[in-house]
């Protein structure tokens, strides 16, 4: 469970960068698709092979249609997901329902932000991954909470 926990508190710290530099630098791509300078920037890649630069230009096309608000509201859920997690780390089990309302939250972000752009849309992946990470700390929680004595009222 530790390295469940490790890894998603590396998650959560990596999302948090990497959504506020993407939140960052979102107005100068969106000026530089809208000038023509974003294919001129795609022309390296095509040296690299047809299909890799065709991947480049089609992530860099999804990333300046994605509007502002996702990355500011994907930093404010990954924040919340990272608190979750440091409470799970000490036993408190309040973490597992934040951890655990920021992921589904994420979810519809995606859903109303990125999916609708991505063909095929990897939800279904999204989700079921959400879905077993979630499960693997319910049992988790579920399995510490049947390991404590109970105490019976006097």
């Amino acid at each position: 469970m530790t390295i469940l926990l490790v890894l998603s508190f590396i998650n959560a710290c990596w999302n948090i960068f990497s959504s506020s530099i993407s939140l960052i630098m979102k107005p100068g791509l969106t000026e530089m698709r809208n000038n023509g300078q974003l294919e001129e920037m795609m022309k390296p890649f095509s040296a690299m092979g047809g299909d890799f630069a065709k991947a480049m230009n089609d992530a860099m096309q999804i990333f300046s249609q994605i509007d502002s608000k996702f990355y500011l509201i994907l930093i404010v859920l990954f924040i919340a997901s990272l608190i979750g997690v440091i409470k799970m780390f000490k036993g408190n089990k309040l973490g597992f329902h934040i951890y655990s309302i920021a992921q589904i939250c994420m979810l519809i972000d995606n859903s109303v932000f990125v999916y609708p752009l991505q063909k095929p849309s990897p939800f279904f992946s999204d989700l079921m991954l959400t879905a077993i990470i979630i499960l693997l700390y319910y049992l988790y929680f579920k399995r510490l909470e049947m390991s404590q004595p109970t105490q019976k009222p006097e």
